[in-house]
């Protein structure tokens, strides 16, 4: 239960519910910056960065376990993660076009965007994420990049279409 004061907003016992299981609950740091790989490896249980391509994410999967080894701790080998964007659709051109609208201009250059996103077939969803599976990833946050009314079919095509494949070893 928190209570905040601040400039812009007010909050009196507020809670956030269901509370998690885990005891303590596991604190996974985001970010792909140098200063990120050193927060997770000093405190965190994981590190899941964002915009990142595999080969990048493997480096800093090396460097977070070294900044763990450097503050006497260890990061389990499977709390590394990504997040990434895809898109479901015969035509990777259009999963792209469809996705346009929706990637955020100035924040990743054109090449690292095409090399940490998904666009096409299922079966090259699925290759992207083996990708990250051999650069030491275990964990995902898979965000379809589509407008709204194309949330839930690309979530059930996700579903249907990728995920058995990493379920099923």
């Amino acid at each position: 239960e928190v209570t905040f004061a601040g400039e812009f907003w007010r909050l009196e016992r507020v809670s956030v519910l269901p509370g998690p299981v885990q005891k303590p609950f596991p604190l996974w740091v985001g970010g792909n910056s140098e200063a990120a790989m050193r927060r997770a490896g000093r405190l965190g249980d994981g590190w899941i960065p964002s915009f990142i391509t595999p080969a990048q994410l493997e480096v800093g999967v090396a460097k977070t376990q070294e900044y763990a080894r450097q503050a006497a701790r260890e990061v389990p080998a499977d709390h590394f993660g990504a997040l990434v964007y895809f898109g479901i659709a015969e035509d990777p051109r259009a999963a792209r076009a469809a996705a346009e609208p929706f990637i955020p201009k100035g924040r990743v250059e054109d090449a690292t965007l095409a090399a940490c996103t998904a666009f096409g077939p299922p079966e090259v969803v699925t290759a992207k994420l083996e990708e990250y599976v051999g650069a030491g990833a275990s964990k995902f946050v898979l965000r379809p990049m589509c407008p709204p009314e194309l949330m839930l079919d690309q979530l059930k095509r996700l579903a249907e279409d990728v995920i058995p494949t990493f379920h099923s070893r």
